[in-house]
């Protein structure tokens, strides 16, 4: 009988933003430098908080968003540089939960436009989102958009983070509430955009969980 393969852990891909995890809870945000079968560098965004020592190998965990949901990846970590890690994976991997539908209560800048019979989009009108999601989003009722009824094709720029460029797209009007609330599922959006929509989204969620395992919430 021949043995089964054994199927290969979800890898994060090159400059992908991932999340280091140590035993004590403290986390370093990174981005992967190089990712093989057995090891992944993840070069630190070090901020004010303690540097790791120099040649630190310890038990710790990689977190990222991927299609099938926030991968977690178990593994030993050295430190080679102030801020540089090199994660040797272990094969032991959670998936959380699926990303693409985790909704994520945030309120952020939103422009929407109507597209056209001519594939243009229309004047462009401001409100906020409700919550975001990987493949949709919920916006606020404001009255510049009372016009927008279900089924309706309409272009977005959504600002999830300022000082970087709007994430854009297009998507359709799937439900309206009686609060005027507008659900848009996303139809069109370029791969970078879905990335960087789904990063977002992670982003959001870890940082809602810090807050719950902190006592804020």
């Amino acid at each position: 009988m021949t043995a089964a393969t054994p199927t290969k852990p979800p890898l994060p891909v090159l400059r992908q933003d991932v999340v280091i995890t140590l035993p004590d809870r403290e986390q370093y945000r990174g981005r992967v430098g190089q990712v093989t079968d057995a090891k992944i560098a993840v070069v630190l965004m070090l901020d004010t908080r303690r540097a790791l020592a120099l040649g630190d190998a310890a038990p710790m965990w990689v977190e990222f968003p991927a299609p099938r949901g926030l991968v977690r990846l178990e593994g030993r970590g050295t430190v080679v540089a102030r801020d540089l890690v090199h994660f040797h994976h272990e094969g032991a991997v959670d998936v959380v939960q699926r990303r693409d539908f985790v909704r994520v209560g945030t309120v952020r800048p939103l422009e929407l436009a109507r597209v056209g019979a001519d594939d243009a989009p229309g004047d462009w009108n401001g409100t906020l989102t409700v919550n975001v999601s990987g493949n949709g989003l919920l916006a606020a009722g404001w009255a510049s958009v009372d016009a927008l009824d279900v089924g309706a094709l309409v272009a977005f720029r959504l600002r999830a983070v300022d000082g970087e460029p709007p994430i854009e797209g297009r998507g359709r009007v799937a439900r309206v509430g009686d609060d005027g609330r507008r659900g848009i599922a996303i139809e069109q959006i370029d791969r970078d955009a879905r990335r960087q929509l789904v990063r977002f989204v992670f982003e959001q969620e870890r940082i809602a969980r810090q807050r719950t395992r902190d006592g804020e919430l």
